[in-house]
């Protein structure tokens, strides 16, 4: 072989190498990871979600059985069925990856209670998630005219994905015990296997002249808040959405 083959031959095995080790380099590339991890994670795990094979009214009485066999409502002696009937039951997407979802308001004379239920891919239920209670007064609706989402025609709820990141939350007033009323956002920690609140705050309610005491501003919520009960101190505060944290903090 003469000295220029050579030469030509080394060349491009020199130059084969640099293109190998420039693609290798781009695998662990900072720039080439995906900046929100979380929603890469909840995409990855949603591609094979699961689909609706049955009419809404299966799915309803799938849940009446569920409950019928679960105990742990505030009297274990009774059924939450007991209690209660399904006012209104709608499918939901995008809220627990690869699973079927349903939100359901059970209605009693009191008001409203508030579940979320998944399904699997054998059309049975994994596990039901409380939301929230409501009691419903004259004029109630009108809490929701300054936020964004899909706004449920039953109770004060709406659903969206008001943090941007992807993945739908649940937001709406809630009363409870030894609170009042607040204002709460559900949404699904990916981490940790489970709904949980990303914000709850003591908010004020005009009930004689009711007004939108919560509004969507894009990146959080801005809150009509009761800082002091006693005294009926209230302020209007901004809630952000601080993804680090996963939470909405004031």
């Amino acid at each position: 072989m003469s000295l220029i083959k050579i030469i030509r031959l080394l060349s491009l095995i020199i130059i084969l190498l640099s293109c190998s080790n420039r693609n290798n380099g781009a695998n662990i590339n900072p720039e080439n990871i995906v900046e929100n991890n979380y929603f890469h994670t909840f995409s990855q795990q949603n591609i094979h979600k699961v689909e609706m094979m049955h009419p809404l009214e299966y799915y309803k009485n799938e849940i009446i059985k569920y409950e019928d066999n679960y105990y742990g409502f505030d009297d274990i002696s009774m059924k939450i069925t007991d209690l209660m009937n399904i006012s209104s039951i709608i499918q939901i997407d995008n809220v627990i990856p690869g699973l079927l979802t349903f939100l359901v308001s059970w209605f009693n004379p009191k008001g409203y209670i508030y579940y979320l239920y998944s399904f699997d891919k054998q059309q049975e239920i994994t596990k039901h998630y409380y939301c929230g209670q409501f009691v419903p007064f004259e004029n109630h609706k009108i809490l929701m005219e300054k936020l964004d989402g899909e706004i449920l025609e039953y109770g004060d709820v709406s659903v969206g994905d008001f943090n941007k990141d992807g993945v739908n939350e649940i937001l709406l007033y809630s009363q409870y015990q030894h609170i009042g009323y607040v204002f709460c956002v559900y949404g699904f920690n990916i981490e940790e296997n489970k709904l949980e609140e990303l914000c709850l705050v003591p908010v004020f309610i005009n009930f004689e002249n009711p007004f939108s005491s919560v509004e969507y501003i894009e990146n959080g919520f801005k809150i009509l808040e009761i800082i002091d009960e006693e005294y009926m101190d209230l302020a209007w505060n901004n809630y952000i959405w601080d993804k680090n944290i996963g939470k909405y903090i004031k």
